[in-house]
């Protein structure tokens, strides 16, 4: 679980259902902690704040900004305020296009059991026998 700290979202179960929430961590040429951005109750609630945060980040980062930097830059608290407090009032907008982004993703591991042609998972190699 450690390793969630240095991610630019991660969640640390820390007992009795608790989970932190961590933000703005780097392990790469820059190396930085992430910041507890709150603790939950639940894993839904890990789920819908991670998303908040992510959707805020996308709308009001720059460009090609890192969140470890976005995070140093806006500041912890103002963060918080935002996305846990809801002090924009834009909570719902920020969960809605989250959502919206979801209900879009494919996911190919799922696609695997219907092909899309009738030799799509066939093999290149003959079967030896």
């Amino acid at each position: 679980c450690s390793e969630a700290m240095v991610k630019d979202v991660g969640a640390v179960a820390i007992g009795d259902g608790k989970w932190e929430i961590y933000i703005g961590g780097a392990a790469g040429s820059h190396i930085r902690k992430g910041d507890v951005l709150c603790t939950v109750q639940s894993e839904e609630e890990v789920l819908r704040l991670a998303g908040r945060f992510m959707q805020y980040y996308r709308e009001n980062a720059k460009w090609k900004e890192r969140t470890y930097t976005f995070v140093e830059r806006v500041g912890l608290e103002r963060i918080r305020a935002v996305v846990v407090e809801d002090s924009e009032g834009i909570a719902a907008e920020l969960d809605a296009a989250m959502d919206a982004s979801i209900a879009v993703v494919r996911d190919p591991w799922k696609e695997g059991g219907a092909p899309k042609t009738a030799n799509q998972f066939a093999s290149l190699v003959p079967a030896e026998g």
